[in-house]
């Protein structure tokens, strides 16, 4: 099988597949967003390799983030969850499910405010 390829592609990665660590602060502004998100019941999907995911967890910060639930959709991750995203039917990583509807696609912090404050409206 493929086995070879995906050892390469993980170079650089822990061995256990969990995506590479927050290393960025929280701003205001994500705190306040990741505190609305939380009440809308709001999820993130993604894969430990995907670097759309990494961006989208750096652009929230790290205390943001931890109060964030993050849903490993690859097999092979770290507590992957593949039955949960297929079943969700989650089109692409990352992408958010927030008050039970998918937004796929690294959103801005600005973008993520628009879609709570119109659903929080």
């Amino acid at each position: 099988g493929g086995g070879t390829l995906l050892a390469s592609a993980g170079a650089g990665l822990p061995s256990d597949n969990r995506p590479p660590p927050i290393t960025t602060r929280s701003s205001r502004e994500a705190l306040d967003l990741a505190g609305d998100m939380n009440s809308l019941h709001a999820r993130m999907f993604g894969a430990f390799w995907c670097s759309h995911c990494y961006e989208q967890k750096q652009a929230l910060g790290l205390e943001a983030m931890r109060s964030i639930p993050y849903v490993e959709c690859d097999r092979e991750g770290f507590n992957g969850r593949r039955d949960l995203c297929k079943e969700m039917e989650v089109p692409g990583y990352p992408t958010w499910e927030i008050n039970g509807e998918l937004f796929p696609g690294e959103r801005s912090l600005g973008e993520l405010r628009e879609i709570v404050d119109d659903i929080l409206k």
